[in-house]
């Protein structure tokens, strides 16, 4: 129940959806002297059906009955239906060996099927083979034994496939016209029409895959008191399946496609290591980080802009993204900030602009800067932005949204009776748009409560009225002008109740671009759980039959160290729905602060 324009509006909407499975596995297992033999063979079908039925109406008038009332609404009416479904067959056989525990292959072959795609297309074909030799074992390392525990050597190469779109992308698809449509009329008389949506369909689409290689080891020292793993990986994704602008001459917004190659490759360590191990007192330490580098190997696009478009129309112009053959996801790109207009002051020979008689501004004579075009006028305290050498804005690189470098830390234990967990995770070197900071930051048509970001204060910004007086001295009318003598008398105040504001006056933006103050440093390191356990004593229980009972208080995401302005780093509120636009963080709900307590009991 909402209001449109200040009429009152309801809108209900049910959606009745069923899915099943139907898993089928075969396993097979046999040992003959030094060689184990194994084979998985799996058949499995997924289904699932969707139906919506949504009906709105406007103008109603029982506040009370709101959604309840749609028949009584006075204005238009509305009654929408859609029925959706979708099939996934997939069959695998997977095949083991191995030679006393040293030599160790693996291959799979595995066939899926999706109803999402067209005939020809529907079909992918995943296969995998890997491959592991444990070292530590062979003769030649026997000299090792008392130091070394294991040594293990992993190589593997494999495909998967991703079939994660909408269906009905194969056919066009049409709905009833809305009321506000401009249908054709018959005799006077307003008939029905079908309209097509804002996506093309496309039935060439097929499955994205994703070809992994793997080269790891596997280690362990002094009785694998210390132990761990060491990963390098290249993963390369074909075909990805994406959402695109097409040219608004096909009567469609956007297509999906098979939009190109992308690579990652790095480098992943995890270590594991026991620090004390007594009788009544334990402590154990973990600790994983991992490196990885993106690349765009292919691209099959007319533009290297991709629009996040987190906000509908609050922005400008968003092409925020810079997506091209060669280079990395989560480019941003944008427009950097370079104070704000200033007031010309005669006597030292610096600001910006002069005040003329009848209450306009112009630029002092020798300066080139057109920042105001962009944002909504000349006016001081306006917000100015790095320009080229004819004054004109220029749009550059503001950093990358995908972190490099991401991992965790903790600690387990024991003593005595107690026990305890803590974990930390951790990001370096990734931006995040904070676009709920910049939202705020700017003042665009009736929005008048939007410039509510704490930098804001009065303290902090450039201000145009006078607190003496009252008086807009920004916009003064030639009245403020006479009242305080002169233009240039106007222009000396202004400068004098700016001394030292550091922020531009948001109420004389009222267009705005992406720039770098909403570009922030997402690094931060989380206190992602914490736990605390007592076991009973054994004696305590034995009179009870019961084998064990332990009490346990776990917190979780207690706090969170990081420069962000924003409640949340870790948010990610635009990649769902366009991939290539990673990195927007708008009117996202952080996550939770979280407390469990419970009770295990053996018997």
């Amino acid at each position: 129940y909402y209001q449109v324009n200040g009429t009152n509006s309801a809108e209900v909407e049910t959606t009745d959806r069923m899915d099943w499975t139907w898993d089928n596995q075969l396993d097979f297992n046999k040992t003959i002297g030094d060689h184990t033999f194994g084979a998985m063979g799996l058949f499995s079908i997924y289904r699932s059906d969707k139906e919506i039925y949504r009906l709105k109406g406007f103008g109603i008038s029982d506040d009370m009955l709101s959604f309840h009332a749609l028949d009584k609404a006075s204005g238009d009416k509305e009654i929408a239906s859609s029925y959706t479904a979708s099939t996934l067959v997939s069959g695998a056989l997977r095949l083991n060996y191995s030679y006393k525990g040293k030599y160790m292959a693996t291959a799979t072959a595995r066939a899926d099927g999706s109803s999402r795609f067209a005939e020809g297309n529907r079909w992918g074909w995943f296969p995998s083979v890997a491959l592991a030799w444990r070292m530590s074992e062979e003769n030649f390392m026997k000299g090792a034994s008392d130091w070394l525990s294991n040594l293990k050597l992993r190589l593997s190469f494999g495909t998967a496939g991703n079939n994660r779109i909408n269906s009905g992308l194969l056919e066009p698809l049409y709905s009833m016209a809305s009321n506000t449509s401009k249908a054709p009329e018959f005799n006077g008389v307003t008939g029905s029409m079908l309209e097509h949506g804002k996506y093309l369909y496309n039935p060439d689409l097929k499955w994205e895959t994703t070809i992994t290689r793997n080269l790891g080891i596997d280690f362990g020292f002094w009785n694998n008191r210390i132990s761990g793993t060491l990963d390098f990986y290249w993963n390369t994704t074909k075909d990805l399946l994406m959402e695109t602008v097409i040219p608004s001459s096909t009567g469609y917004e956007t297509q999906f496609q098979n939009f190109g190659k992308t690579s990652n490759k790095g480098v992943e360590l995890a270590i594991n290591a026991v620090l004390v191990d007594k009788k009544n007192f334990g402590l154990n330490f973990n600790f994983n980080i991992s490196y990885n580098r993106n690349k765009i190997e292919e691209l099959n696009s007319g533009s290297p802009w991709q629009s996040s478009s987190w906000s509908g129309k609050t922005l400008e112009q968003y092409e925020d993204f810079r997506v091209v053959a060669g280079g990395r996801l989560g480019e941003l790109w944008g427009y950097k900030t370079n104070g704000y207009y200033t007031v010309y002051d005669p006597a030292t020979g610096t600001g910006d602009l002069v005040l003329n008689a009848n209450g306009t501004w112009s630029l002092r004579e020798g300066l080139k800067d057109n920042s105001y075009t962009y944002f909504g006028g000349l006016y001081p305290g306006v917000l100015k932005v790095q320009v080229d050498e004819n004054g004109d804005p220029i749009k550059q690189r503001l950093g990358n949204t995908v972190a490099p470098t991401t991992g965790g830390f903790g600690f387990d234990g024991r003593i005595g009776n107690f026990d305890f967990n803590v974990f930390f995770n951790y990001s370096l070197g990734n931006k995040l748009v904070n676009g709920t900071k910049l939202a705020n930051s700017f003042y665009a048509g009736s929005s008048k409560n939007y410039n509510l970001v704490a930098d804001f204060n009065l303290e902090n910004r450039y201000t145009w009225i006078d607190p003496e007086t009252g008086l807009n001295l920004g916009r003064p009318s030639t009245n403020t002008i006479a009242a305080y003598g002169s233009a240039e008398a106007v222009m000396a105040r202004l400068n004098e109740i700016n001394q030292g504001k550091v922020m531009y006056n948001p109420a004389g933006v009222s267009k705005m671009y992406l720039i770098d103050y909403a570009v922030e440093d997402a690094s931060f390191l989380r206190v992602q759980n914490i736990t605390v356990g007592y076991t009973l004593p054994k004696k305590w229980v034995k009179a009870m039959n019961i084998e064990n009972i332990r009490l346990y208080f776990t917190g979780y995401n207690l706090f969170c160290i990081t420069g962000y302005d924003g409640y949340d780093p870790e948010v990610d509120t635009s990649s769902k729905k366009t991939p290539m636009c990673p990195g927007i963080d708008y009117a996202a709900y952080p996550k939770s602060r979280t407390f469990v307590g419970g009770i295990n009991v053996t018997f």
